[in-house]
């Protein structure tokens, strides 16, 4: 990534090049998780959508306490308010890391019916319309669901007994 910063007094210009720089970062490729990985695709039906909540990480205290490590260790030269403080310091700062790198604790729970792998769930954070039916499941290195066309599920619905 690179970000260029020009001298010019139009604050419009510098962020319009800093937007050119950094969209060019991204890409559509194949996901980097599927590499090396057997990717298998198949349909499966609905049969419920449920709203669960995800545990976290918070709740362990582990990126509190190697916050709190690391803001402590950064003021051993000083005093004892200085460590106590960098404790303090250290344990927020690594408190709000793992609550962003965990994202919301909102995921949804799909049961699926496949005529291969009978029923089965799928846990994952993208929410589906109520209204699905059908869905496209990519097997790899994680499972993703996608919505589709109800006709790719008829054959699903007529070999059930």
């Amino acid at each position: 990534m690179i970000i260029l910063i020009t001298n010019t007094e139009n604050n419009h210009e510098k962020s319009l090049i800093a937007l050119l720089l950094l969209s060019g970062c991204a890409s559509q490729g194949v996901d980097r998780d599927d590499q090396g990985h057997i990717i298998k695709h198949y349909y499966a039906t609905v049969e419920s959508i449920e709203k669960v909540k995800l545990s976290s990480e918070i709740g362990t205290g582990t990126g509190i306490m190697v916050g709190a490590g690391i803001g402590l260790a950064e003021d051993l030269d000083g005093n004892t308010e200085d460590m106590i403080s960098g404790a303090i310091a250290g344990a927020l700062i690594g408190g709000l890391f793992t609550a962003l790198f965990e994202g919301g604790n909102t995921a949804y729970q799909y049961t699926l019916n496949d005529v291969d792998n009978g029923e089965f769930i799928v846990i994952q954070k993208k929410k589906l319309p109520k209204s699905t039916r059908c869905v496209r499941v990519k097997t790899g290195n994680k499972v993703k669901l996608e919505a589709t066309n109800d006709s790719f599920c008829l054959n699903i619905n007529n070999t059930k007994s």
